[in-house]
């Protein structure tokens, strides 16, 4: 097996306690919706199993294509991308510090959900708030640019439906990464107007979710789906069935069915 390139760590994304999965055909459009619990790929229920791609749109096209070969021998579905990446000195994102569109980064990004829809492949689209050092990308430093970032991705992928959108990575952490439950429900309200069928969700940071935590996000934000990165120490692995099917019981008790996706794994070394 080749070693993936940029993939920064194998990871798995779970739908619900969910394994049906199916194959698309290289002609066949593929078309990602939420039915209930679990999200489907051109009708048939789907578990989505992938790998992190966090800085991935600055690989050639070349390595990308040899990347993908790899995950769809090893039967994976789904990758995680930032449109906003800025790391280690290398500025890959798609829309700049103003959220306007960002050349080359933002023609790569759409030729990657382009190969990924052609291969039956998911691909989630991660936004992050943040601070920024210059003027090129990175993270959005402000509301007004976030929206303008949330318009420029579904402008240049609405005609593709293999993807959706993390409106904000980790937004609940009390530091730069922070988006408030208003600011969500604005963003998520004007990601309906640009495109109704789009899933839409926005990532949870670091801990397991709480009653509360469940109720802002899908009744006060209108977010389509949870997830939560969980708490990284030894233990958590094992713990994680037992703490999603503790939301699953806060969902039914909020009388909601939505998917839970571990989009983020728990990871060492």
């Amino acid at each position: 097996m080749r070693i993936l390139r940029p993939i920064i760590t194998l990871l798995s994304a779970a739908v619900t306690l969910s394994t049906a999965s199916i194959q698309v055909s290289a002609e066949q459009q593929t078309v990602l919706k939420i039915d209930g619990a679990r999200f489907t790929l051109n009708g048939q229920p789907t578990f989505l199993l992938g790998i992190s791609y966090y800085g991935g749109l600055g690989a050639s096209q070349q390595m990308i294509s040899r990347d993908l070969d790899d995950l769809q021998h090893h039967g994976f579905n789904w990758l995680r991308l930032w449109a906003t990446w800025d790391s280690f000195g290398n500025d890959v994102s798609a829309v700049d510090a103003q959220g306007s569109p960002r050349l080359p980064y933002l023609e790569k990004l759409q030729w990657l959900v382009a190969e990924c829809d052609r291969r039956g492949i998911v691909v989630d689209v991660t936004l992050t708030r943040g601070r920024v050092s210059g003027e090129s990308g990175g993270s959005l430093p402000d509301m007004a640019a976030h929206q303008r970032a949330a318009e420029s991705i579904i402008r240049a992928l609405k005609s593709h439906r293999n993807w959706y959108l993390d409106l904000a990575n980790e937004r609940d952490v009390r530091d730069a990464r922070f988006v408030s439950t208003d600011e969500l429900k604005v963003l998520r309200e004007q990601c309906r107007r640009l495109d109704p069928e789009l899933p839409v969700t926005a990532s949870f940071g670091g801990h397991d979710l709480s009653r509360d935590d469940v109720r802002a996000a899908l009744n006060d934000s209108g977010l389509d789906f949870l997830a939560p990165h969980r708490p990284r120490h030894p233990k958590s692995p094992g713990q994680t069935a037992a703490r999603t099917r503790e939301v699953l019981t806060m969902l039914q008790e909020l009388g909601r069915t939505v998917p839970v996706h571990h989009q983020e794994t728990f990871c060492r070394g």
